[in-house]
């Protein structure tokens, strides 16, 4: 009887020792997993100056890349950008980083709607972060648009460029004569797309259509920088407005 006491006594031990044992490597398998930091994260971060933003206005980006990652000279930023629907926005634009990793971009709101933005740089993707773009308060406020492809042409090749005039609700702006300039001097941009100081030559003129978008065609002639944007020069009804700059870099036949 003793002999069975004493064997149910170690074997209970044993079952503790096992729990005990079981609970602890359960604790540090998790503490591991919460403490687990991921490179990507870190190493790549963006952000917006204000998560909410009216129709119309600018959403301006900024973020930094860990200097571990840009190794000689650093490449362009990937900005991915998830718009939604109506929204002529690209689904990517690139911005160059500077001496410290750090990078910008500033794009306008031309829809109402939850936007989304993420940063790659060399395969590393940055957190998701979105803004929130509402309607404007200030009435006949506009918003124009500009894409154009391809970014990279060569001599002969055609341009087309695209875009849209929308109000402060976000709605197309119809039959409204835009203004097209450019200018083919070969100035070079400066950082992250800087073009204070470049000599505007008219282009032409063009008309929105009933969704108030517009579409125009320029042939290349000569290799270098050539830098196109797009005026609307408001009215009664609607405040004046003007694209962002769109630079194309012209490269020989």
């Amino acid at each position: 009887m003793a002999d069975t006491i004493c064997l149910r006594i170690v074997l209970m031990s044993l079952m503790c020792m096992v729990l005990v044992c079981t609970v602890t490597i359960g604790e540090e398998i998790r503490d591991k997993h919460n403490n687990t930091t991921h490179d990507g994260p870190n190493q790549v971060i963006i952000d917006s100056d204000s998560r909410n933003v009216e129709i119309g206005d600018e959403i301006v980006l900024k973020g930094i890349i860990d200097k571990s990652l840009i190794g000689g000279a650093p490449s362009d930023v990937v900005i991915l950008i998830s718009a939604p629907e109506g929204s002529l926005a690209d689904t990517f634009i690139l911005s160059s980083p500077d001496q410290h990793g750090k990078f910008s971009y500033k794009l306008p709101a031309d829809v109402g709607g939850t936007w989304g933005f993420e940063a790659l740089y060399n395969g590393v993707n940055s957190p998701k972060i979105m803004v929130d773009v509402v309607p404007s308060t200030k009435a006949g406020k506009t918003t124009l648009t500009l894409s154009g492809w391809p970014v990279y042409p060569r001599v002969g090749d055609e341009v087309v460029f695209k875009g849209r005039l929308t109000d402060s609700a976000g709605k197309g702006v119809p039959n409204r004569e835009i203004g097209y300039q450019s200018d083919s001097s070969g100035n070079k941009s400066g950082p992250n797309g800087s073009t204070a100081g470049i000599d505007w030559d008219p282009l032409g003129f063009g008309q929105t259509n009933q969704i108030g978008e517009y579409n125009f065609r320029i042939p290349v002639v000569q290799e270098g920088e050539v830098h196109v944007r797009v005026l609307f020069p408001g009215d009664g009804l609607y405040t004046p407005s003007e694209s962002k700059v769109i630079s194309l870099i012209v490269k020989s036949a």
